[in-house]
């Protein structure tokens, strides 16, 4: 009874570290969303079999076998470049397959010794010979312990350390970092599989105990590279973030000075239309519907909109609706803005520039009598919020065959997926490169006034709404 006890409990456990490796794991590296839970129970399983694999110095098969094998299911589970999912994988599988070693080979025999002093009825007579006769249940609930406390420092670890969920790292740094993680998978490939580790580590004093402390030195550095690789990977995605909001800051700045402009414009023109109309009376009758037809395409004399009292608000939203009118689309709004907001105009005309950029965008997509977008923006009580919500294309417009043949390229599942994992939706257009800049610059704004931004995909509409203290 006593060792099916200590069996269903190296189970539980065994169970758990492997529960632990991939919630780790998820801190660095997404999984795909389509049919989660067949991907995360063989996620599982594969963690399951990386953490309970025996692996003895000079024995090759049972990591020849169990690497490529965890390497196969990283890169069909996870989302992100083949360079980050070999690089994550490669790194998680070198450092769990280096405790493997320090615990089958170094921590059992201690364990074993301990059984004999602690137990000492385990030791059997023979005639004139002792023959020990350890419990393996004693050093197989002792090593599962050992284990576990590994994997919660793998856990805590990394989600201590771990960058944002929308971090990026260039492919060019992932093909860096997979050569630094190939040092420590590739000391605990060669202690495996040399032919020499066998016979060295049994081999007679001192050859013995010079081999067996190298070696033990040689897994630990294997281990504690995963905490360099991780410091790596913290830094860099900081840094890549660093860039990233410089860039959107330049964006930004660019995107204002051209609203700024063409709002002059406006301004100047309207001005001037007491000019254009002496012109017009002055002109010959047959030249006179040129000039009117030159005169009334350009988008300055359109009727500038006093919505708040705050001017970049005014000179955004001037802009945007002239160009929504252009396309047939309805802006609703509500603001009640009834003083200057205390923010630097380049960020409040990204804030109100890009979210109705990405809903202008989304409308293009529909048909013209469903294209509607509302805007609600006060200042009240402290607190400046902004709340912009378009519709999306429902399933309806999407052909049965789409759905049942291509389920990736329904755009509002994909939306509301990744909503509901708190991710920012990519871009949906090709050029991935230069565009996808609006909601991260949003995001990038907000949180640095120490506001919050909330997305939603619901009842086929999205959703955005924002707050900022002011």
């Amino acid at each position: 009874m006593s060792r099916f006890i200590s069996l269903l409990l190296w189970v539980c456990i065994t169970s758990c570290n492997a529960w632990l490796i991939m919630q780790a794991m998820a801190y660095l590296i997404r999984p795909k969303q389509n049919r989660r839970f067949l991907r995360h129970c063989v996620m599982f399983t594969s963690c399951f079999i990386l953490s309970s694999t025996i692996i003895f110095i000079g024995d090759p098969f049972n990591i020849l076998v169990v690497t490529p094998l965890f390497m196969a299911v990283v890169f069909i589970i996870y989302e992100g470049s083949f360079w980050k999912r070999v690089t994550l994988g490669a790194m998680y599988a070198s450092t769990i397959l280096s405790f493997n070693i320090l615990r089958d080979n170094y921590c059992k025999p201690l364990f074993a010794k301990l059984e004999a002093f602690l137990f000492p009825e385990h030791r059997i007579l023979y005639n004139e010979y002792i023959t020990e006769e350890l419990s393996l249940d004693f050093i197989r609930t002792v090593s599962v312990f050992t284990s576990l406390l590994f994997t919660l420092f793998l856990y805590a670890s990394t989600r201590k350390s771990a960058p944002d969920k929308d971090y990026t790292i260039s492919d060019d740094l992932w093909k860096l970092l997979l050569l630094l993680t190939m040092a420590p998978f590739g000391i605990v490939l060669c202690i495996c599989i040399l032919p020499e580790a066998d016979r060295q580590i049994y081999s007679a004093w001192p050859h013995y105990y010079i081999t067996s402390v190298t070696y033990l030195l040689l897994t630990l550095i294997a281990i504690f590279s995963f905490v360099i690789l991780l410091r790596c990977i913290i830094v860099l995605a900081k840094q890549q973030k660093l860039e990233q909001q410089n860039m959107l800051t330049e964006i930004n700045r660019t995107y204002y000075e051209t609203m700024e402009q063409q709002h002059f414009e406006i301004r100047r023109l309207k001005h001037d239309l007491a000019n254009h109309l002496q012109v017009l009376s002055a002109l010959p009758e047959e030249d006179r519907d040129a000039y009117l037809s030159d005169l009334t395409e350009n988008a300055a004399i359109t009727q500038t909109i006093s919505y708040c009292t705050d001017t970049t608000v005014n000179a955004v939203l001037t802009v945007k609706k002239s160009l929504m009118e252009r396309h047939d689309i309805l802006m609703k709004t509500v603001i009640d803005i009834p003083v200057e907001l205390p923010f630097d105009k380049t960020d409040l005309c990204a804030l109100y520039a890009n979210a109705l950029d990405n809903a202008i965008e989304a409308c293009l997509k529909l048909p013209k009598a469903e294209r509607i977008i509302n805007l609600k923006s006060k200042a009240q009580k402290g607190l400046f919020c902004l709340e912009v919500t378009n519709p999306l294309p429902s399933l309806a417009e999407i052909s049965p065959g789409q759905i049942e043949q291509k389920p990736k390229e329904n755009a509002y599942m994909k939306l509301k997926n990744a909503l509901q994992e708190s991710v920012i939706p990519s871009t949906s257009k090709s050029d991935k490169h230069n565009h996808g800049f609006g909601l991260k610059s949003i995001n990038e704004i907000v949180e640095r006034y120490h506001g919050s931004l909330e997305l939603k995909a619901e009842n086929q509409a999205f959703n955005l709404f924002l707050y900022i203290p002011l």
